[in-house]
C-alpha cells in the first residue's frame, strides 16, 4: 500500500493514509491546521495583518530574548 493516496470524486477528495506511517493524532493536528488555514482565507485579512504579526514577533523577541536563550549562549 502507498503511504498516501488521494482520489477525486466531483467536489470531494478521498485521502487514504497508511496508519503504520503516521498516527491518528498527527493526522488530527494536520487537519486542524488545514481548518485554520481555511478560516484565515475566509476571513480575508488585509496585507496589513502580516506587518502587525511581524511587529508582534519582533517585540516579543526583544522582551524575551535573554530569558529564552538563558543557558545556551
Amino acid at each position: 500500500m502507498k503511504t498516501f493516496s488521494i482520489q477525486s470524486f466531483g467536489n470531494q477528495a478521498v485521502i487514504t493514509v497508511d496508519l503504520s506511517f503516521i498516527n491518528i493524532e498527527t493526522l488530527n493536528r494536520l487537519f486542524e491546521r488545514l481548518q485554520v488555514e481555511q478560516l484565515v482565507q475566509k476571513a480575508d485579512f488585509s496585507d496589513e495583518i502580516m506587518e502587525i504579526g511581524t511587529e508582534i514577533k519582533q517585540n516579543w523577541w526583544q522582551k524575551n530574548r535573554e530569558e529564552y536563550l538563558k543557558g545556551i549562549v
